[in-house]
């Protein structure tokens, strides 16, 4: 068993918290270090934390303190409401799988000085972990800033949120983030860390609205919320803490669900717009989308989940945008694959990608199958602006 934190009132220990969540952001400064090393050497074959004897990591002091932030993390974020309301300007990063490189330059390009110094707030869309070789340093950060940060640092459960996938060694073998949890601290305390990090999964809220114009979400839109009688109430209603996600329809199909191929489009799809992905969950298309944003009075739709190479990838007519945030253990290796995010600002909507190279940029959608279409965004040259040396702008219109 595990103190999940939530039988404390939300203000209770707020001092004590930030000032664990401050000492474990130091535990983990040497390895962002090291991760911004490894990702200019393109090194990076070993997380830091599991490098024989390194000097900079105790493991039993790292344990420690992130069970003490994963339970002050839970009882902060299971006050929040089940779906958020975000305010304008907003940076909006999608899957970081363990990958603390590709999270590192993020830290240092998008809040160098920390989220309180930056103008926007910051919504991440899910899966912290899997995959990626680091994803207890990964995690760790997350919650560590969401203590520290709480109403500017916000985030949504994907579907690595849950015990199932995230628990599942024989998948994700060495990319688990049980088995690392396990490689780090040993069996017994690996697996209470997995647990606590676990119980903060549990209340993490299952989508946002941006102003009031886009819906933001891991996978996709559930066909519950099409249903005659459905509002947008059924989210705030869903159970907090909530451990068993794929036991509940509404959840499982907004945690797992992608868009239609364009072939699915043509033969597979129901009267409402909803099929089956290659994945064997369920999948949206046009139909769906169009009535879902003229149901709730939206414009647009943000989600995560699928590997995207370009970092950002824009379909179903400019309305559904996927945000990629990790360039690595997806597309078997190529080097080209990058990571990206969004700004939403005033009345635009600006992907934002991390490039090694100015020519041939293009926003294409990738899907579980790689190409959903051919679709690219348009590129205005001198809109682009550059930042921090390896970061490109494009404006969607």
């Amino acid at each position: 068993q595990v103190d999940s934190g939530l039988a404390e009132k939300p203000n209770d220990g707020n001092e004590t918290a930030r000032m664990e969540a401050r000492n474990l952001l130091s535990l983990l400064q040497p390895l962002m270090c090291c991760a911004s090393k490894n990702r200019r050497d393109s090194l990076h074959t070993q997380s830091p934390l599991l490098q024989p004897k390194n000097p900079d990591v105790d493991a039993a002091t790292l344990r420690q303190s992130i069970l003490s932030v994963s339970r002050h993390a839970t009882r902060i974020t299971a006050v929040e409401p089940r779906m958020l309301q975000i305010s304008l300007p907003t940076y909006v990063l999608g899957d970081i799988h363990g990958n603390l490189p590709d999270l590192e330059f993020f830290a240092r390009t998008l809040w160098p000085a920390g989220p309180e110094a930056a103008a926007g707030n910051f919504l991440f869309l899910g899966d912290f972990v899997d995959r990626g070789k680091d994803s207890v340093a990964v995690v760790a950060y997350i919650m560590a800033m969401k203590v520290l940060h709480p109403t500017k640092w916000l985030l949504i459960r994907g579907n690595h949120e849950t015990r199932e996938v995230n628990g599942n060694i024989d998948h994700y073998q060495d990319g688990s983030f049980l088995r690392q949890c396990i490689q780090l601290f040993g069996d017994g305390e690996g697996a209470q860390v997995w647990e606590a990090v676990n119980n903060f999964f549990d209340v993490l809220p299952l989508a946002a609205i941006i102003d009031e114009r886009i819906f933001c979400v891991h996978g996709g839109i559930p066909a519950t919320l099409l249903e005659p009688d459905a509002s947008l109430q059924l989210i705030q209603d869903v159970e907090c803490p909530l451990r068993t996600a794929q036991t509940n329809r509404l959840v499982y199909d907004m945690l797992w669900s992608d868009p239609a191929t364009p072939d699915q489009e043509r033969t597979d799809m129901d009267a409402n717009g909803f099929g089956q992905s290659p994945r064997g969950c369920a999948c949206f298309g046009e139909r769906s989308i169009e009535a879902f944003l003229a149901k709730y009075k939206l414009q647009h739709i943000f989600r995560g989940h699928e590997a995207q190479k370009m970092g950002v990838g824009v379909s179903k007519g400019s309305r559904l945008t996927t945000i990629f945030s990790t360039s690595k253990d997806h597309f078997q290796g190529d080097v080209t694959a990058t990571c990206g995010c969004v700004l939403v600002e005033g009345d635009t909507i600006k992907p934002i990608v991390r490039s090694k190279t100015l020519a041939n940029l293009s926003l294409m959608p990738t899907h579980v199958g790689q190409s959903v279409e051919a679709t690219e965004l348009n590129v205005f040259r001198p809109e682009q602006r550059r930042l921090a040396g390896e970061f490109h702008e494009f404006q969607a219109h």
